[in-house]
């Protein structure tokens, strides 16, 4: 993504977040993230370049030999930066069952040094990976984005286990970066043949949870990231139908269970997207009749919850009346 382009989308969010916590949006927050997702830029698609998996392929070979054999104590500075080059492959071999594995391994094994994670934290985070090709069409890069989004998620639950490497700025820098990335993500793909799984969405969802759970972030910082993800689901013209709704909606509830302030925005947004639905036009093409049903998929999840405010779960037996 050109680099002004991107640029401009940040420097809107930042100030959507200076005027929430002045007090100024909070009602019409809903029209204003809207406006937002709607002129996000979008350009036409471009090459992605491939990635060079053969030296990744035999790293990730050494070191699952070497963790079957439990000869794994470390895993080198040199090596890990061999790792993070599989992260965007397009093969599931070297971005899924070997990459996320082995750092999924190494983490539960305590086998990476703070300022490793560190460093695997500052390179998933940049702008280079979360949003490569992001205002494109459908494309490959979605795989690099979405698996920095859950290795992201991955970091964040480590630093909470008390492996702490995460500094306020960094934490600062990932909601920043995570709502930029709801403005800007399209690709709704699960399934890819012959690639794995894209999943994007679902991997948003473990990113948000946690990021719901954080105690150093403000009630304006989870309001605003709250506002940004219902209204890019809501703008979504492609369908989600691997389970995202079942994952996205985990976190809604976990938040809507912290703060009343989160309850009430789920209400107000849920309500304006209704009686959007309800005062609009009839839905006439794919676009249009996808929207609807990705909604009553989200409105069919989230009742599903036990463990949902009254107020929240009093809304959704009338949706689910109304969807009928």
């Amino acid at each position: 993504m050109q680099a002004e382009k991107l640029a401009q989308v940040k420097t809107t969010v930042l100030k959507l977040r200076q005027r929430l916590i002045a007090g100024e949006l909070y009602q019409s927050l809903p029209e204003r993230v809207g406006l937002l997702i709607e002129q996000a830029p979008t350009t036409p698609l471009t090459t992605v370049a491939p990635t060079n998996d053969q030296p990744v392929l035999a790293l990730i070979k050494k070191l699952k030999h070497d963790l079957q054999a439990d000869g794994l104590d470390e895993i080198k500075d040199a090596d890990l930066q061999t790792l993070l080059t599989g992260v965007g492959s397009v093969d599931p071999k070297v971005r899924d069952r070997g990459v996320r594995y082995l750092l999924n391994e190494a983490v539960q094994l305590q086998l990476l040094r703070p300022d490793q994670l560190g460093a695997i934290f500052d390179y998933l985070v940049t702008d280079d990976v979360l949003f490569a090709h992001i205002d494109q069409p459908t494309n490959d890069a979605v795989f690099q984005r979405s698996y920095a989004i859950v290795l992201l998620s991955l970091l964040v639950y480590v630093h909470y286990t008390g492996l702490t490497f995460l500094t306020d700025a960094r934490i600062q820098k990932l909601v920043a970066q995570t709502n930029t990335y709801l403005v800007l993500e399209q690709d709704t793909r699960g399934f890819v043949q012959d690639k794995g799984w894209a999943h994007a969405y679902t991997h948003l969802g473990n990113l948000l949870e946690q990021l719901a759970d954080e105690p150093s972030l403000t009630r304006a910082d989870k309001l605003l990231t709250l506002a940004i993800f219902i209204s890019r689901y809501q703008h979504l013209k492609t369908p989600l139908i691997f389970g995202e709704a079942e994952r996205l909606s985990m976190y809604l509830a976990v938040l809507a269970s912290k703060d009343q302030l989160y309850t009430d925005y789920i209400l107000l947004a849920f309500k304006k997207w209704r009686t959007a639905l309800v005062m609009g036009p009839e839905p006439d093409s794919y676009a249009a009749w996808t929207q609807v049903f990705n909604r009553n998929r989200l409105m069919e999840a989230m009742a599903l919850h036990d463990d949902l405010p009254d107020a929240l779960v009093d809304y959704l037996d009338d949706e689910l009346e109304f969807l009928g």
